[in-house]
């Protein structure tokens, strides 16, 4: 067709050029703009001086323009606190270092951010973020605390959160002849004044932790406080053993998480799941001073815990393998524990727990005068070696119920602390100091005032030459319901056949078949239902 406007088709195709020329040029302005490195606001990673305003002034810019990627580059940067805001990624480059300032006046403080109570002081550490959305922190780079800095590495810490008397070696326990070399070792100044989690998110939402590697924190590492829709995948917790409270992830009165391919090595809890919900861990590695996983120790509220799934777990010389306290009201309910190998241990020092593989326990803690129930838990396909037994524990009847172990194999070994720090149970933090840590003969399994116990497939190994504290292989007490389907006794060396098998005592309902023992003497079964 014949064009009848030349000049026009000429001055439109000019200005669709100059539209196109200047969209182009907008888009490259905002894809540089989107991506802010700190080097261009004055951070000089030669790991002497500070650069927590410079990576605040990157991070404040970010946001202004809507969010984007803030980038560590290579090098080591020094840093206080720093805020980040909704819609940014931190990246860390392969080569990258954070590292946390020694000195305690470079961190804020919780309440400056409008929360309180995450950790194990009233301090922030590295990174926090309040009321966000969408945030993320990746990449190859390396995040340390300095947490050495912040302790006595060569003095232990005590505490008063039980009475030696009641102990089997009194005056004599925790004595520093037995071992010092796990800690945990004494932090320098207050307890409050030291760094905080050096990661904490508080009312925030959608929050991504992939691929990075976070060592030495001294305090708790990752910290969620009522958040939701939360991913971590692929990290690396490196933290020195010895300092306490220096737990991997925490999370307190969230939603929604997933955890997996995640390393953690924690000089407390490596997971920690307190009034929280709807929680997925897979495929990970832990090692911890206390709990692997822990659930519970309800100490700021009372809300309930459930829905918790942990699957395909190696847990390794940690103090508990798996733990789950009931301190205060608040009910939790509904936990798979599948898929695991543990390996505890005696530790020397002021560690909460006593190298139980599995606990779970229901008393009334500090300030509590009752406590809520924990109820409809499963163990399926656990391998376990330790120097202490499984641990199952109420105040009274109806705390915990609903408790199966299924395919069960445990192999109690020979403990070096066995003198000094042997045969107690330990229910730390409770009201009653009596119950703190007390002296009790040490079942492969105990169970007292949980209602409706199952076990299937248990087998349980003896090792040569253990104190005679180590008893029965199963001991149930004041219970409403036990049934057993197969419990397997390998005895070790010289037979126990002073001891029974399995001992059932003030029940009233059980059902027991397939129990066998190496030991042809010994007596397989013994009811006592007088008392």
């Amino acid at each position: 067709m014949q064009n009848i406007y030349p000049g026009k088709s000429i001055q439109l195709l000019a200005v669709c050029i100059l539209f196109f020329t200047a969209t182009q040029a907008q888009l490259s302005i905002s894809s540089k703009i989107s991506v802010y490195n700190i080097i261009d606001y004055g951070a000089v990673g030669d790991g002497k001086i500070s650069n927590t305003a410079a990576i605040q002034k990157a991070i404040n810019d970010c946001h202004k323009h809507g969010g984007g990627t803030i980038v560590i580059p290579a090098g080591s940067f020094i840093t206080g606190t720093v805020r980040l805001f909704s819609n940014m990624n931190l990246y860390l480059e392969a080569g990258a270092i954070l590292t946390g300032s020694t000195q305690n006046n470079d961190y804020l403080y919780q309440k400056d951010f409008g929360f309180s109570g995450p950790g194990a002081g009233i301090k922030t550490g590295i990174l926090v973020a309040h009321h966000e959305q969408n945030i993320s922190i990746s990449g190859q780079g390396i995040v340390t605390g300095n947490g050495t800095s912040f302790m006595y590495m060569d003095s232990l810490q005590y505490g008063m959160d039980f009475a030696p008397k009641y102990t089997r070696q009194k005056d004599n326990y925790m004595n520093p002849k037995y071992g010092r070399d796990d800690g945990p070792v004494l932090w320098k100044g207050t307890y409050e004044e030291r760094p905080g989690v050096m990661f904490i998110f508080s009312d925030c939402k959608n929050i991504t932790i992939r691929d990075i590697r976070l060592e030495e924190s001294p305090n708790w590492t990752i910290a969620f406080l009522n958040s939701e829709d939360i991913k971590i995948n692929g990290i690396s917790i490196l933290n020195n053993m010895n300092i306490p409270n220096s737990d991997g992830i925490d999370m307190y009165d969230s939603k929604n998480i997933t955890i997996s391919n995640c390393n953690i090595q924690a000089g407390d809890d490596a997971i920690a799941v307190v009034s929280s919900s709807n929680i997925t861990a897979s495929n990970c590695i832990l090692h911890s001073r206390s709990s692997g996983i822990r659930i519970g120790y309800n100490v700021f509220n009372h809300n309930n815990s459930g829905n918790l799934l942990f699957n395909n777990i190696s847990i390794y010389d940690s103090n508990r393998g798996i733990g789950i306290y009931q301190r205060q009201k608040g009910d939790m309910e509904n936990m798979v524990f599948s898929n695991i190998t543990i390996s505890t241990r005696l530790h020397s020092g002021q560690w909460w727990g006593h190298g139980e593989p599995i606990h779970i326990s229901s008393v009334p803690g500090l300030g509590s005068k009752e406590t809520g129930c924990i109820r409809h838990v499963r163990f399926s396909n656990i391998i376990a070696s330790s120097e202490s037994g499984i641990l199952v524990y109420a105040a009274s009847g109806g705390l915990i119920d609903d408790i199966s172990f299924d395919n069960i194999t445990l192999s109690i070994k020979q403990s070096s602390l066995a003198e000094g720090y042997g045969g107690n149970f330990d229910l730390r933090p409770t009201n009653d100091i009596a119950l703190g840590i007390f002296e009790h003969s040490i079942p492969a399994i105990y169970s007292e005032n949980a209602d409706n116990v199952f076990m299937k497939d248990v087998h349980i190994n003896w090792a040569k030459g253990l104190p005679s504290y180590f008893t029965h292989s199963v001991e149930c007490r004041n219970f409403e319901s036990v049934i057993i389907d197969g419990l397997h006794e390998n005895i070790g060396g010289k037979g126990r056949n002073k001891v029974s098998t399995l001992y059932l005592h003030k029940g009233k309902t059980s059902i027991v078949k397939g129990i066998t023992s190496t030991d042809k003497n010994k007596r397989l079964v013994i009811k006592d239902d007088k008392g």
